[in-house]
């Protein structure tokens, strides 16, 4: 009887002994495991498709040519708008004794109606609608712009202006690598500067790789600029809570992410409403609460702190 007693007494704490063991080693396990857990906190957000572009800029431009020789002096400030005929400046003739009253000089005038720029650039009868819409554009796009603003003095001839009418819709050639999906008669949606607009496809072109482009209206900045950077908008944005792509996890035959909540982790189905390289824009979880960003099995239920996030 005493021998059985024993026995069992050293069963019951070898029992305990291993209890209190696997208990301290799921502890350790548990903290260890806890403290490699990586967050991140979910925040609102909006995932964008945008594709930045060249663009070459055409308008209808017409160059104004000094009368005379003499000193200039403009009237009004650049992209100012003047009608057919008025002055846009005056020219006081070469020899002209000092004292001599204003009203003797020459007046330039704007032969057409529009906005007035000093600066050309001897491209404004190649680079128009009419050619990028007729031409090769291979050759039309590989001619070289040579910017100028008339100085103090000029010469008969000379061209010290231009006037663009802003009345006429801006046409563009936009460098697009790969056109696919890109119909004539379709638009896009384009950011120039602070404008953002629908503009009609014309023309498609293999080369160079492109298309050409009617805005609806006179784009601001198209002619000081005429070849620069835009935005092409090739989707909608969406607008929701981002997470980091990292912290997908699919779990059986669920796709989720793990939270934390309450200070334990918790797995949480998802659905997944837009997404780019690096972020993916759900709908169903709160903006602000950490998510995991390093995921695998077991995380459920462990518990986490993330006071340092």
């Amino acid at each position: 009887m005493e021998g059985n007693k024993r026995k069992r007494i050293y069963w019951f704490w070898s029992i305990v002994l291993i209890l209190l063991a696997g208990s301290a080693v799921w502890s350790f396990r548990s903290s260890l495991t806890a403290k490699t857990i990586k967050f991140e906190v979910a925040q609102t957000g909006t995932i964008t498709h945008e594709q930045k572009v060249m663009a070459t800029f055409a308008n209808q431009e017409t160059s104004i040519l000094a009368p005379i020789s003499g000193k200039i002096q403009y009237l009004g400030e650049d992209g100012q708008r003047f009608r057919r005929g008025e002055a846009v400046g005056t020219i006081q003739a070469d020899g002209t004794a000092p004292g001599t009253k204003r009203e003797n000089a020459q007046a330039i005038q704007a032969v057409v109606g529009g906005l007035f720029f000093r600066q050309s650039d001897g491209l404004e009868s190649i680079l128009t609608s009419q050619n990028l819409t007729t031409m090769d554009l291979d050759k039309l796009l590989a001619q070289t712009a040579k910017v100028k603003t008339p100085g103090v003095t000029v010469q008969t001839g000379e061209v010290v202006g231009k006037v663009v009418n802003n009345l006429i819709p801006t046409m563009a050639f936009l460098e697009i690598p790969s056109m696919e999906g890109l119909v004539v008669g379709k638009t896009l949606r384009i950011t120039v500067g602070n404008q953002t607009v629908n503009a009609k496809i014309l023309r498609k072109s293999d080369q160079p790789k492109g298309i050409i482009v009617q805005f609806p209206y006179y784009i601001d900045g198209s002619v000081s600029d005429r070849r620069h950077e835009v935005t092409w908008i090739y989707r909608p944005s969406v607008t929701g809570v981002l997470v980091p792509k990292s912290a997908l996890w699919t779990k059986g035959e669920e796709l989720g992410v793990f939270l934390w909540s309450e200070g334990v982790v918790q797995f949480k189905k998802v659905k997944i409403l837009d997404q780019d390289d690096q972020q993916i824009c759900i709908d169903n979880i709160p903006s602000g609460i950490p998510v995991v960003i390093t995921p695998r099995d077991g995380l459920e239920g462990l518990v986490a702190d993330v006071k340092n996030i």
